[in-house]
């Protein structure tokens, strides 16, 4: 049986690497085909990685809370008798490939020493593994005494340099990596701030008929949500607002046939987006029943590729945590996103001139401004305001 190749999969185009969390399988353990040999978490979900055939496990590349880029070797199955010289010679030979592509060293500019190699010495001897580490870290290589042959720098070394400038460091403080979900989103909202002309419109909508509605759904044993409410009224309203369900490409504008919207969960590690699909077709109910098994999905952090993918219009709400209102990002190519605060009682003046108590909720609309100006972005707030108050 020729040796199989387990690599960090790609789920996505933007996917550029992900963290292995756990493996579920050792070295020289057997394993059957479809079993999970490890645990990963890309930069919008965790998932699980099956062993495309049966074997066993000859290597494990990286460890348990690396980050992997993404299509990069990170394991090998075989049939358990191969020699340490041939399983040696093909993960090094990939991870040689993984880093420099074939005749890209007759093509690439020579590569400059790094500072403090003294003149002459040439490139530092290090694996390709110790050198990303060092680069994550922040280390310069040419301060690490490598233990490898001839000097070469290990993984090893740049671990224990990486401790030892941590026990040096200031008292109290301490460096902590980021997720690739928090690389993800970093990029993500620097590219929208700085590529998408955005601005966003603010409107009081009166609350008062929708957690009526939600109180007398609870007394018959149906549980909604304020977000359930929400989703069910925007998708109705942007039927009438295709260029808000819409996304930009190049000088056209896409209207987009269906209605996806996006709910955002916040989590200790970042921000999933879910996507309740086809909303405008779903009752109060289905989508209740769907946000509910979306976001118990985040909470277990198995979202899968497809629950995150395809969101024409975004809702964010912070107002559990007593938000009174706040700014959204827009989520690229998306046009538009509501941002949602908590549920104020406020004074106003009944229909007889006496006065009454509201229970109002400020709603930011964030657009991109190539596609929608401040009047349609106005008209549908509007439009949601009229909608929700007839509820």
């Amino acid at each position: 049986m020729p040796l199989t190749k387990i690599i960090m999969p790609k789920t996505g185009a933007d996917m550029e690497e992900g963290r292995i969390l756990s493996w579920k399988k050792r070295e020289g353990e057997p394993v059957k085909k479809g079993e999970i040999l490890l645990e990963i978490e890309t930069d919008k979900a965790t998932m699980e990685v099956e062993a495309p055939e049966a074997g066993v496990v000859l290597k494990r590349l990286y460890a348990e809370g690396e980050t992997v880029p993404a299509t990069r070797l990170i394991a090998l199955l075989g049939e358990g008798h191969e020699s340490p010289e041939e399983i040696r010679a093909l993960a090094g030979t990939e991870e040689k490939t993984a880093v420099e592509p074939p005749g890209a060293t007759a093509t690439r500019p020579a590569t400059l020493p790094p500072p403090g190699t003294p003149e002459g010495e040439g490139r530092i001897k290090a694996s390709p593994l110790a050198r990303r580490l060092a680069q994550e870290k922040g280390i310069e290589l040419s301060l690490i005494q490598g233990t490898g042959p001839d000097g070469r720098i290990e993984k090893d070394d740049v671990l224990r340099a990486a401790e030892a400038r941590k026990a040096v460091s200031p008292a109290g403080d301490l460096l902590v990596p980021l997720s690739p979900m928090r690389r993800a989103i970093g990029r993500r909202v620097l590219r929208s701030k700085q590529q998408v002309p955005e601005f966003s419109v603010t409107m009081t909508m009166d609350m008062t008929a929708p957690l009526r509605k939600k109180e007398e759904l609870r007394s018959m044993g149906r549980h909604v949500s304020v977000n359930d409410l929400l989703i069910l009224a925007v998708s109705r309203v942007l039927v009438s607002h295709p260029d808000l369900n819409a996304e930009l490409e190049g000088d056209c504008l896409r209207r987009r046939r269906d209605i996806h919207i996006g709910l955002a969960v916040g989590s200790k590690d970042g921000l999933y987006v879910p996507v309740i699909r086809h909303a405008d077709k779903l009752n109060l109910e289905e989508i209740a029943t769907e946000s509910q098994r979306l976001t118990a999905k985040a909470e277990r952090k198995q979202l899968t590729e497809s629950d995150l993918a395809g969101g024409t219009f975004t809702l964010t709400n912070l107002g559990m945590f007593g938000v009174d209102f706040f700014t959204a990002i827009l989520v690229p190519p998306q046009t538009g996103i509501l941002s949602v605060g908590r549920v104020v009682e406020k004074p106003a003046r009944g229909e007889n001139g006496r006065p009454v108590w509201n229970l109002d909720m400020a709603a930011t609309l964030t657009v991109d401004h190539r596609v929608v100006d401040g009047a349609a972005a106005a008209q549908f707030l509007s439009d949601l305001r009229t909608f929700l108050k007839g509820m």
